[in-house]
């Protein structure tokens, strides 16, 4: 596990570093086109990446936010509404 940066103390990971820790915060990096259509339709018992996705993800004792292209916003706002999740756009 890395230790929090001095001058921020904010603790940087790579997600198979955080097995069974939890942080206050997770963010989410998800850079490429189509990471929405997939976390809305993969078989997460066949896709190793959406399990990396979900393991970042419940790592959160607060807040989780993801960080994606600004043309998938809208399409994830759908689906985190169809499940009743909250969210916020920013």
């Amino acid at each position: 596990m890395s230790r929090p940066q001095a001058a921020t103390g904010i603790r940087t990971n790579i997600v198979h570093q955080l097995k069974g820790d939890e942080a206050d915060g997770v963010l989410l990096l998800l850079p490429d086109a189509g990471s929405v259509q997939r976390w809305a339709t993969a078989d997460p018992a066949t896709d190793e990446v959406l399990r990396v996705w979900y393991v970042a993800v419940t790592r959160a004792r607060r807040l989780a936010a993801v960080a994606l292209p600004d043309e998938e916003s809208d399409e994830l706002a759908r689906l985190l509404a169809e499940r009743q999740l909250p969210f916020r756009v920013a």
